[in-house]
């Protein structure tokens, strides 16, 4: 139990952002006149509470309380009515929720100050404990925003740099979290995904051996791009069960670290059956674990490619026939709407092998829009655009 008095500091230490500090503007904003509870789930460290913060000024009452901070430790669900007697006593009637998955049974709550008139916003790192307690008890009721580390637009804006393939490059190998990229301490990115499969994963499923979850990502971070499957991870691994193996994966998608995209099948048995492919959440903190991927240009870039897709859908698939592979389907709407493919560099040996992979995925799917992206290409073969990816972002706009 949290006495009021205790609440009361931490709401009173919360300060807007300052105007005159340089915060740089999301492609995603906070829709404050929502009559939904607007959730912003991502990776820690992304950038949430900063976006949270910066939707609030001066002019607009509001309390917000990090989950995080130490002098709550011990908080339940029986303190939140603390928060709503402050609230009214106060006309307040924004709340804020920061790192909300930290509190048991916190939904119900959350729902119940909603049907009161309390327009309510929430952060986490979790999004399996988010989507079950949103999915249970808040169907309907709220608005999911995803937010992940810096795109190439906001990498852009935060070094006041202009689009071309060197800054594309500088990219790549910097990655976007704003606090990395302001310090570029060496083993930042190293630490923050130790302290998440620790404090996240570890702590909270009471996984005994952590050192086993470091090395699955390791492992999964150092082969980001390529297919894989869980018998497979199991055995290099010595992990005892495909179960566990299974479980491990899932903690480390749904802490945002990592994540998996299916075959594309037509048949959602064959679906799940069939090997997934992995990649990484930003490709910085992919190169400090991984030396393995840093040397490889092309998964690189793959990788940000995917990342890029991620801002536009969720529903991403990669397709492999008997005879060719094409990188990306992006669906929407139970529709495939575009085939991607991925070559660091054109040339006279792989053009034939990247255009029918594309070109199979495109008949197969019935598919009208087709890209190779590349490094800093810009060509067309047979139809199809070679568009260098520090101009993907903006084709992307168009078709969704």
């Amino acid at each position: 139990m949290i006495t009021e008095e205790i609440l009361r500091a931490v709401i009173n230490d919360f300060q807007p952002l300052n105007p005159l500090k340089t915060i740089i503007k999301r492609e995603k904003a906070i829709p404050l006149d929502s009559n939904r509870i607007v959730v912003v789930t991502g990776i820690r460290r992304c950038g949430k509470s900063t976006l949270l913060k910066s939707a609030f000024n001066d002019f607009i009452p509001v309390i917000f309380i990090n989950f995080e901070d130490i002098r709550l430790e011990g908080f339940d669900k029986n303190d939140f009515q603390k928060i709503e007697q402050i609230a009214l006593k106060e006309n307040i009637r924004y709340l804020v929720f920061d790192e909300i998955q930290n509190v048991a049974d916190w939904e119900k709550f959350v729902r119940s100050a909603h049907d009161k008139g309390f327009q309510i916003f929430i952060s986490g790192s979790n999004a399996s404990m988010l989507s079950r307690e949103l999915g249970t008890h808040l169907t309907g009721r709220h608005l999911q925003l995803e937010l992940f580390p810096f795109s190439f637009s906001e990498y852009l804006k935060s070094k006041s740099l202009v689009a071309n393939a060197d800054n594309f490059s500088l990219y790549l190998h910097e990655g976007g979290f704003p606090e990395y990229l302001k310090s570029n301490e060496e083993d930042y990115l190293r630490s923050l995904a130790r302290d998440i499969v620790i404090r996240d994963i570890a702590v909270r499923r009471n996984i005994k051996n952590d050192h086993l979850l470091l090395r699955l990502l390791t492992f999964l971070m150092s082969n980001s791009g390529k297919e894989f499957s869980y018998n497979n991870i199991g055995r290099l691994l010595e992990i005892k069960s495909v179960r566990t193996t299974i479980d491990y994966c899932d903690f480390l998608k749904e802490s945002y670290l990592i994540d998996m995209i299916p075959r594309f099948s037509y048949s959602i048995k064959q679906q799940q059956s069939n090997p997934k492919k992995i990649y990484t959440i930003d490709t910085a903190m992919a190169k400090s674990i991984s030396l393995s991927f840093s040397e490889d240009n092309g998964r690189m870039l793959e990788n940000s490619v995917f990342l890029m897709l991620k801002h536009f859908s969720v529903d991403i698939y990669y397709y492999k026939d008997e005879k060719s592979e094409c990188d990306f389907l992006i669906k929407k709407e139970n529709q495939i709407l575009m085939a991607v493919q991925v070559c660091w560099h054109l040339t006279a040996d792989n053009l034939e092998r990247e255009l029918n992979g594309l070109k199979n995925a495109m008949k197969t799917c019935s598919v009208k829009n087709g890209f190779i992206v590349t490094m800093d290409q810009e060509d067309s073969f047979d139809g199809i655009s070679a568009i260098p990816a520090w101009k993907f972002n903006d084709i992307l706009k168009e078709v969704f």
